[in-house]
């Protein structure tokens, strides 16, 4: 099966029977492989281009839609067999400074290397995404307020300790970043957590939870993790 010169496939006619094919045969196949060859090249661009819609395409995690969505679909499940669920949320800890001293440039880079290193961080089936700007979260199906904030914790470290030195484009020589220099450009993030219990009717309540107990760490110092309890947030 060709299409603008590329092979896409192949389809194969067999026969026991000596000449058992003739001219419209042929050409009956080549039609039918014609048209195959372009429904398969729809079908790749359709699916393409649903993962682009699904993607965020500077961090490359899903993008805010999606997120919700996938979230929503496991708050359902969760629900309905009455187990543990956990919404994360992240901001990057003035996140304007690296655009305001480096440039746009190395401030999409610092998003890049956090999504990268959170998502190395968690489950295969914990949901991450980009919600905006620098703000991120993470839905942990099957996962207690307690495991959460050991999840919770862990990218807060792995985030605080990330070697900028990846950062490279010939824009910023970050390689003198190091922890032991005193002006030592790093980055860190405020962590809410927030569990699904009986007074969460959507998943909506659950991150809006999470995302009170982020604020309060963004009033109280930054790099730290706070819970959402029935009281309201603590840390």
């Amino acid at each position: 099966m060709l299409l603008h010169g590329k092979i896409v496939g192949m389809i194969s006619a067999q026969s026991y029977k000596e000449n058992a094919y003739t001219r419209e045969d042929q050409y009956l196949l080549e039609l039918l492989a014609a048209h195959a060859a372009i429904a398969i090249e729809n079908a790749r661009l359709f699916t393409k281009a649903q993962q682009l819609a699904d993607m965020d395409s500077l961090t490359e995690v899903l993008g805010r839609r999606k997120f919700y969505e996938l979230a929503e679909a496991e708050f359902e499940r969760a629900k309905r067999s009455k187990k543990p669920l956990t919404i994360i949320m992240l901001d990057v800890d003035e996140f304007k400074k690296f655009n305001d001293r480096f440039g746009h440039k190395v401030g999409d880079n610092v998003l890049k290397l956090v999504a990268k290193q959170c998502k190395s961080s968690l489950r295969d089936e914990d949901i991450f995404g980009r919600l905006g700007g620098e703000e991120f979260a993470a839905a942990l199906p099957d996962t207690d307020l307690n495991q959460a904030m050991i999840a919770a914790n862990r990218l807060r470290k792995i985030v605080e300790e990330t070697d900028l030195s990846e950062i490279k484009d010939g824009m910023i020589d970050m390689t003198t970043g190091k922890s032991s220099t005193k002006n030592a450009l790093r980055v860190t993030v405020s962590v809410g957590v927030a569990a699904c219990d009986e007074t969460c009717n959507k998943i909506d309540t659950v991150i809006d939870r999470a995302d009170q107990a982020m604020y309060l760490v963004k009033h109280a110092g930054r790099n730290q993790i706070s819970i959402w309890n029935n009281n309201g947030a603590e840390q």
